[in-house]
């Protein structure tokens, strides 16, 4: 689509090297759910936390994230970047920074597409990121 677009798949490339870098997923919380171990049986974090209440729920949030599920879920956010691509607006005759899926339902008519600046928002601290200015 657009640098909005181009700028999430290259933060999710970032995101995917690192899962795939990760001891292999899927993980799990060890018996006393103080430690997260890998699928080949190696620990990957140890859980540390004011409270055993704390401590758990902090192992239980990285299990939720190891690199099978952030790769699952960076390929459904690719495939949403994917649906929002250039399209030909008015009979133009050219191809227009604006989202066929968006410009279609006509919810969101902004330049560039709202939901690829969502997307977008967990990054605001990259140095690439544009905030509101993202041109169309």
């Amino acid at each position: 689509m657009s640098e909005i677009a181009d700028f999430l798949r290259a933060r999710y490339a970032e995101r995917r090297a690192l899962a795939e870098a990760a001891s292999p997923g899927p993980w799990r919380a060890n018996a006393e759910n103080d430690e997260v171990v890998a699928d080949d049986g190696i620990t990957v974090a140890e859980g540390f936390a004011l409270s055993g209440r704390q401590l758990r729920a902090t192992v239980d949030h990285i299990v939720a994230n190891d690199p099978t599920d952030v790769i699952a879920d960076l390929d459904a956010k690719l495939a949403i970047v994917d649906l929002h691509a250039p399209v030909e607006l008015a009979g133009l005759g050219e191809l227009m920074d604006a989202c066929a899926v968006c410009e279609v339902t006509g919810k969101y008519p902004e330049f560039p597409c709202q939901t690829l600046r969502i997307l977008a928002q967990p990054f605001a601290g990259h140095p690439g990121h544009k905030g509101e200015d993202w041109t169309p």
